[in-house]
Formats: structure tokens, C-alpha cells, sequence
């Protein structure tokens, strides 16, 4: 790619699922077929504890059950009634318009009247609501649909999958942020890849300090995924996941990772007090709802402190911490509504967009999702494990 210059699209052009429903729905059928991330283990710890989402435009949900964690097609076998009709509850999956009752495997074992409906008793009739392929990682849930690349969530997430891990373990969201923006869903995805809309969207927040300097740039595309990691040399990537593998990260340098499609986490710091520095890991998890809107959540979860405490300390961070989440979500917050104002406006226009982008050094990533926006699109995307990870700045040293 040639940073700078005008970057042609591939067929299809970058900009057609945004500004239609029909492309729209063939672009998440594509989509659905990779691992995207639907939520977390947390949110259904008991047992028929369930949430609803979106993969591949098609209402799913997950449940857990005695026998593990499941997702189906939220739809019955019998008359595609909607099984769950609210974003979250707990219960066996029977459905509401005539009592079809299912089992962990998705199997219609009690329907009401069976022989004397259908002539077959419910196992002959063998109704099965489609299943979901999920996988963990961590407290993490992610899933597909068949139909794309057979490759194992783990070497999908490379490097990711032990920063993934390491981030989320022991922890849990300090607070939760849920927003509809009327942009489709790539648009929220690249405005945070694009690191040269700081000072023109957010001069106040992340563009106070004006653009960032050239020489502390370094991105990092590692299968269909990138990272910005300032002040890092070619190797930043696997020396963060080496540390995060072995226990010894720490938080202490901004960090954000975009994991294909659809899932963006950012390390980040709220201020220094007290001889302490708090920070947070941030998971923005879009999901498209059409092509010109997109539900997005947002959590903030604590990170451990760089500096070992004694009980005086442990006692002013008991203390401090309400007031720095506070303080921390008021200013992300912000960063979220100046960045999905910039993404509605794009959007009442991006029926105007030509075939190419003309994208700076510090808008690379895009080029790079877009790259992969494309191979989804025409089914060439493979196994994303195998490929070399690719940096820029080349040539940028260690800091």
C-alpha cells in the first residue's frame, strides 16, 4: 500500500453496504461466517442466563445451559417465531407463540400435542434450531456461521488471543455505555483506526496536544487485525503478547488494537494521583443493525496498578477509584460522541463516495481493514493465521 497516494477499492466498492439494504445484507452474510466477538461469560454466569445479538444480520442467542455455553438462530423451527424477544433474561428456550420447547443441542423436544399434530413424535420430527459455532477466549465469546474460513479462534487472534486474555482476566466492566449511531458500521470501525482526525474531531480531548509526532508512530497489522503501539519497534507486538502470556504486563503506554471486524480494545490512562497512575481497558464491540445504523457498547474495565501497595495505599485507591471511573467515563463519553457525530455525517454523504481513499501515514490502518474488507467480500480472505506481520513505519527504531 502507498501511504499518501490515492488507494483504489476492490470490487466490491468500499462504500456500496453503507448506502443500501441489499447490500448491506450480502455484506454481513459474508461477515457472518468469521469469528466476531458476541459478548462476554460474564453477562450469563447462572445457568439459562441468555442475551440476544446480532452475527451475519441474523438475531441470535446465547445461552448458558447445564452442559456448557450454546447459540442458536434466534428463530423457531416450526414458525420462525422470534424465541427471544429482549436483549437479555433467563429461562429454558420455549417459544412464546406455541410452547415448541428446546434442549441445549437445539432439538425440539416438547411440542405440545406432537403425534396428534404431526402423525411423529417430537424426536421423529427431528427440529433443530441453527446452531452457532462459538469459541472462547477468555471470559470473551466469539462466533460464526459456517461457510468461511475453517481456521481455530486462537490462530485467528495470534498475538491477540494471550493480550486478550491477560486484559480480561479477573476483571469486570466498571461501568457499560450503550449508544445507537446512525452510521453504518465501518465508519465507526476506521474513524478509530484514523489517528489524523484527533485534532479536527477532538480538540479538546485527544487533539489538545495537536497531531502526533511522526517518530512515535508505530502500526502493526497482524492477520486480519492491527495495533498502534507509540513508541514501539517491529517487534512491540510480540514482546506485549510474550509479557501478557507470562503474567508481566502492566499497563503504562497507551495502547488500542482493532480485532477483525468488529471489536476495538484500547489501554488507556485517567490521571496520575498520588504517586499512582489508574488505567483502563476500554471494549467498544459494534454491531451492525442496517446499513445506516449500528448498536455500540462501550466498557470500562480497572487495570492492576504498576506499584506493589500496602494497606494505606490500598486504602486511598479503595477511595479514589469511584471518582477516577467517573472522571474516565465522562471524558470517553465525550471521545464517543465527537467521533459517531463525525460518523452521521459521513454517513448523509457517503452515497457520494468515488471508488478510492486517499489515505495519510496515519490513517494505514484503514487501508488495512479495507484490504480485508475486501477479501471477506469476495470469499478470498483464508487463513489470516499464516501471514507475516507487516509494520509501519518500516524503519521506525525503538524509542
Amino acid at each position: 500500500m502507498n501511504i499518501g497516494s490515492v488507494v483504489p477499492a476492490t470490487v466490491p466498492p468500499w462504500a456500496r453496504a453503507m448506502t443500501n439494504a441489499v447490500d448491506f445484507n450480502a455484506e454481513q452474510e459474508k461477515f457472518g461466517q468469521i469469528w466476531t466477538f458476541l459478548g462476554f461469560d460474564f453477562d450469563i454466569a447462572n445457568r439459562d442466563d441468555w442475551f440476544r445479538t446480532t452475527l451475519g444480520g441474523k438475531s441470535i442467542f446465547v445461552q448458558r445451559f447445564e452442559t456448557g455455553i450454546r447459540a442458536f438462530e434466534n428463530r423457531c423451527a416450526h414458525r420462525f417465531y422470534p424465541l427471544r424477544t429482549e436483549d437479555k433474561g433467563n429461562g429454558p428456550v420455549v417459544c412464546g407463540f406455541h410452547h415448541w420447547r428446546y434442549n441445549a443441542d437445539g432439538l425440539a423436544l416438547g411440542i405440545p400435542k406432537c403425534p396428534e399434530m404431526f402423525g411423529k413424535t417430537p424426536r421423529e420430527m427431528d427440529a433443530r434450531l441453527p446452531a452457532v459455532e462459538i469459541a472462547q477466549c477468555g471470559p470473551m465469546i466469539f462466533g460464526r456461521f459456517p461457510g468461511g474460513p475453517d481456521t481455530p479462534l486462537k490462530e485467528w487472534l495470534g498475538d491477540g488471543w494471550d493480550i486478550l486474555t491477560h486484559l480480561t482476566a479477573s476483571t469486570r466492566p466498571l461501568t457499560r455505555i450503550d449508544t445507537l449511531v446512525k452510521a453504518h458500521w465501518k465508519l465507526l470501525i476506521e474513524i478509530s483506526l484514523d489517528d489524523y482526525h484527533l485534532v479536527a474531531v477532538h480538540p479538546t480531548t485527544f487533539g489538545k496536544s495537536g497531531y502526533l509526532p511522526t517518530e512515535i508512530l508505530r502500526y502493526v497489522h497482524f492477520g486480519a487485525h492491527s495495533a498502534y503501539i507509540p513508541d514501539g519497534d517491529a517487534a512491540a507486538l510480540g514482546t506485549l503478547a510474550s509479557q501478557c502470556r507470562d503474567g508481566s504486563y502492566r499497563a503504562r503506554r497507551y495502547r488500542i488494537f482493532q480485532f477483525f471486524p468488529n471489536l476495538i480494545v484500547a489501554v488507556a490512562r485517567a490521571i496520575d494521583y498520588l504517586g499512582d497512575s489508574y488505567w483502563y481497558l476500554v471494549v467498544q464491540h459494534l454491531v451492525p443493525e442496517a446499513h445506516d445504523r449500528t448498536h455500540a457498547t462501550f466498557r470500562i474495565f480497572p487495570l492492576p496498578f504498576v506499584k506493589p501497595a500496602g494497606p494505606l495505599r490500598r486504602l486511598i485507591r479503595a477511595w479514589t477509584q469511584p471518582f477516577m471511573v467517573r472522571s474516565f467515563t465522562y471524558f470517553a463519553r465525550r471521545v464517543q460522541k465527537e467521533d459517531s457525530e463525525a460518523c452521521e455525517k459521513l454517513q448523509t454523504v457517503v452515497g457520494q463516495a468515488g471508488d478510492e481513499q486517499t489515505l495519510a501515514l496515519q490513517e494505514a490502518r484503514i487501508g488495512w481493514f479495507e484490504q480485508d474488507y475486501a477479501r471477506v467480500i469476495a470469499g478470498t480472505l483464508g487463513d489470516v493465521s499464516a501471514r507475516t506481520v507487516e509494520t509501519l513505519p518500516v524503519d521506525n527504531p525503538a524509542s
